[in-house]
């Protein structure tokens, strides 16, 4: 089997896509309109056992983007993140995710004054 990032980042895309208000990104086109939700980046720790299947635990980070007034639109669409992935089992084409869990959410406004910034940390456990 292959390494699971691949299937796992495309299950994850299909879910929140599927499941938020808001248009959900790998990568933000230019001149995207606000809100928007976007799949930042993953870290991997290599948690398999002296033998038996490779496993890992990934933290993938997803950022939310509003102009809205405020910070009522951020945890709005932080919520639907949370109701979309905790606690939620995740399909993948290959390989297997478990312990599906948001470890952590946060708000804050941008450096501009204008934008305001959800930040939400998803754990995962992946096994090949």
């Amino acid at each position: 089997m292959a390494d699971p990032a691949i299937p796992l980042q495309a299950a994850l895309y299909a879910r929140l896509d599927s499941e938020l208000s808001v248009p959900v990104y790998d990568a933000v086109p230019m001149d995207s309109d606000l809100p928007y939700a976007v799949i930042d980046y993953e870290a991997m720790t290599n948690t398999s056992p002296l033998s038996g299947r490779d496993r890992a635990s990934r933290f993938l980070y997803i950022s939310v983007y509003s102009d809205y007034r405020g910070q009522a639109e951020v945890k709005r669409i932080n919520s639907e993140v949370y109701a979309a992935l905790n606690q939620r089992p995740l399909v993948l084409a290959d390989g297997r995710a478990f312990g599906v869990r948001i470890e952590r959410m946060s708000t804050s406004r941008d450096a501009d004054g204008i934008t305001y910034m959800g930040a939400i940390t998803l754990r995962v456990l992946t096994q090949q």
